[in-house]
């Protein structure tokens, strides 16, 4: 088909295109304009709000968590119990062996900072154990106070297998919440094991939740006493617990009376409420939430927590307006950044994608990338096209590995080295003669055709076609990649060159056409690869002996082949890095143009039907009778 002339293609419309930079400029800038103005707008407006109900549901979740941390601790303890309990049935320790009880004890006390102290008490009164004291890093020996009987005082020891809590019991000023289990071996029981925490831990549970929710926080016995306070702990000092009118703290005091009037310590859900102080400044009111649990006592306990309600009401207020604003902000910014994401992620995805292919020399998957309004976007696809153009055209005229290795290694690819290699040569036998009853056109179908089939073998058994010389070329192995089976590939190859050839004779033969013959040399040897040539233009081919024994064994054919389509001479060189095999029959030694030895020669064996073979005892050409 007739090439278009340049006049004759039609014109591109030059297509309009934007900046990706001013795209991003406007799109992006005016969102985040946006948002941060309706930001603004809407923290102004939560600035007049004023409700409480976000912090009531605060209040809720604070409450809980003190709930959770008391209980928690108080399990803790029981659990500490229970294990000493189970190794002591076990026999892990004896009752009065101070130093395997201290084995036992001394890790438990370590690993639960709740315990103050951890005791066992036999059931002759004997108590022995270890306590930690807040001023003390070390673990101390415990002792009974003298005249004082051993171990908390409880209305009934425990049974076996139960663990409970006694009443709270004042020691030097300091009250003690403990949890005694029996001590069983054999279905009797030997003694108790006795946990005790003390305000120590209470004021570290409201210290800690208090600090982290900015509020206050308490803690009241069944008696409505004060045992503990959040910012208030020096109040405990030498003292157990103090009464409600003794509560040096007014706004505490207040909220304790209420606590009491309300009988909220036999309320099992959470209650909250509010309460105002007036001083001289004025009036204050808190929001006050408290719940009773039952732990680390017979009777509930009250938990309280309480914060200034004006202050922190209007702040949680603008923050929940802001944030609602803020979060539609983020939603709308997402929603246009996937959306512009996804427009300019597509067509850079295609370049990447064309790039790897590219890479790999995968030319014909290739589609054109089509153009953009964005004009970066817009060049980047032409100049991927143009890419794959060029190394379309490129790759016809340099073997392909070595275009891969180009595109990976760059000029280091091409230089020169020295290896052991194996080089064939082919040459259509009679083609001059028969291109002279053929036009042109049909002379370079024919050869394409043929070579085509030999490149097909020749790539598929990793070899690489070095040049064409008119009806003939030329291939070696082992270069540009190193391969330790060269000699094995270049025979293979040759024999699917046989197999391939017989086809395409085949073919001919339907068309009415005369049969091609094809004589074929190979050789292996050492020989310099590389680029050849000068600084403007190169080649990358071989040379050495190796390349001049090649094609001097494919001419050597034309006295073997006979009246065959085909002759296909190995050198010993080459069967030997083979590994010998069985199909290359000796047909004796030679003497080559240019060489002072002669060279053992192998015909590969070609079995074919209704076609002329070789004589595998002599070696030589032999007539096969028809059928």
């Amino acid at each position: 088909m007739a090439l278009k002339s340049v006049e004759s293609l039609p014109r591109e419309r030059k297509r309009r295109t934007v900046s990706l930079r001013i795209l991003m400029i406007v799109g992006f800038g005016g969102l985040v304009a946006l948002s941060v103005g309706g930001v603004l707008a809407m923290s102004v407006y939560a600035n007049f709000a004023n409700t409480h109900s976000l912090l009531d549901r605060q209040a809720n979740l604070m409450i809980d968590g003190m709930e959770r941390t008391f209980v928690g601790d108080a399990e803790e303890a029981e659990r500490s119990v229970q294990a000493v309990g189970a190794l002591y049935e076990k026999g892990a320790f004896e009752l009065n062996d101070r130093q395997s009880e201290a084995l036992i004890l001394r890790p438990l006390l370590l690993s639960e900072p709740v315990i103050e102290n951890l005791v066992i008490i036999s059931k002759d009164g004997v108590l022995t154990g270890l306590i930690r004291h807040p001023r003390h890093k070390e673990l101390q020996e415990a002792k009974a106070p003298p005249g004082q009987r051993a171990g908390p005082p409880v209305q009934r020891f425990p049974k076996e297998g139960e663990t409970r809590w006694a009443r709270p019991q004042k020691r030097d000023g300091i009250l003690f919440h403990s949890v005694m289990h029996p001590l069983t071996r054999n279905g009797t029981v030997d003694g108790f094991v006795s946990a005790s925490v003390g305000p120590f831990s209470l004021n570290r549970i409201v210290s800690g939740i208090g600090s982290d929710n900015n509020s206050k926080t308490i803690i009241l016995n069944q008696d409505y006493h004060l045992i503990a306070h959040s910012t208030l702990p020096q109040l405990f000092r030498g003292k157990a617990a103090i009464e409600i009118a003794d509560i040096p703290d007014p706004t505490t005091r207040i909220i304790a009376e209420k606590i009491r009037e309300f009988g909220l310590r036999d309320r099992k859900e959470a209650e909250s409420f509010r309460v105002a102080e007036t001083n001289g400044q004025g009036t204050r009111e808190y929001i006050v939430m408290t719940k009773a649990v039952a732990a680390m006592s017979e009777q509930p306990y009250v938990l309280a927590a309480y914060f200034d309600a004006a202050n922190l009401s209007s702040e949680l207020e603008r923050a929940r307006i802001a944030a609602l604003v803020g979060l539609l902000a983020f939603v709308l910014a997402v929603a246009m950044a996937v959306l512009f994401g996804n427009r300019l992620s597509k067509p850079l995805t295609r370049v990447a994608d064309a790039a790897s292919r590219f890479a790999n020399l995968d030319l014909g998957s290739h589609s054109a990338l089509p153009g953009s309004r964005v004009r970066e976007i817009d060049g980047q696809a032409r100049a991927m096209n143009a890419m794959h153009t060029a190394l379309t055209q490129f790759g016809q005229y340099v073997p392909k590995e070595l275009v891969k290795r180009l595109l990976h290694s760059g000029t280091e690819a091409t230089r020169s080295v020295e290896r052991e290699i194996s080089v064939m040569f082919t040459d259509v036998a009679g083609f001059t003669a028969m291109s002279e009853q053929m036009t042109a056109g049909d002379v370079v179908k024919v050869l394409n055709e043929h070579f085509e089939t030999l490149c097909v073998e020749i790539g598929k058994h990793k070899g690489t076609v070095d040049k064409f010389m008119g009806d003939g070329l030329m291939a070696f192995w082992g270069a540009p990649e190193a391969d330790a089976d060269h000699a094995k590939n270049a025979v293979a190859a040759a024999r699917g060159i046989i197999a391939a050839f017989e086809a395409e004779n085949l073919q001919r033969a339907e068309r009415g056409l005369d049969p091609l013959r094809l004589r074929i040399g190979v050789h292996t040897g050492r020989a310099v690869v590389g680029n050849i040539g000068g600084s403007d233009r190169q080649n990358y081919t071989v040379v050495g002996d190796i390349v001049n024994v090649a094609s001097r064994l494919e001419q050597l054919g034309k006295d073997m082949i006979g009246d065959r389509n085909i002759s296909v001479l190995v050198s010993s060189d080459c069967r030997r890095a083979a590994g010998e095999p069985g199909d290359l029959i000796p047909v004796g030694s030679h003497m080559l143009r240019g060489r002072e030895q002669p060279i053992s020669v192998f015909a590969l064996q070609i079995r074919e039907q209704g076609l002329n073979t070789l004589d595998a005892a002599h070696g030589m050409p032999k007539p096969e009778k028809s059928a």
